[in-house]
């Protein structure tokens, strides 16, 4: 009975914070998985850059025009998506707008 405790409190450990933790893990190898040229990522050290070639361990980013430096791929933080215009935004766009002016009597 005295054990029931400590294997309660193990059991909640690993559900809060272990396998929060490996699940992590798997998407960002996953995410490293299937980087390709072109892609827009952000280093561990916040350097934002475009891949430019891909090798085993090492990726080629450009982080500047003719400027090029090799990362390793576990040094790959995230990828920026590009962001997608909104229906809202190109609908603005192209409607005139309707707005009357006050006119002073």
């Amino acid at each position: 009975m005295s054990m029931a405790p400590l294997l309660l409190i193990f059991v909640v450990m690993y559900f809060v914070i272990i396998r929060p933790q490996n699940r992590k893990a798997k998407e960002h190898q996953n995410m490293i998985a299937a980087l390709g040229k072109g892609d827009r990522i952000v280093t561990n050290g916040g350097v934002i850059g475009t891949i430019t070639d891909l090798q085993e361990k090492e990726l080629s980013i450009e982080i500047a025009p003719g400027v090029v430096m090799q990362v390793s791929r576990p040094m790959v933080a995230t990828k920026i998506d590009a962001p997608a215009k909104t229906k809202k935004v190109v609908a603005e766009k192209k409607a005139p707008s309707k707005t009357k002016k006050a006119v002073k009597k």
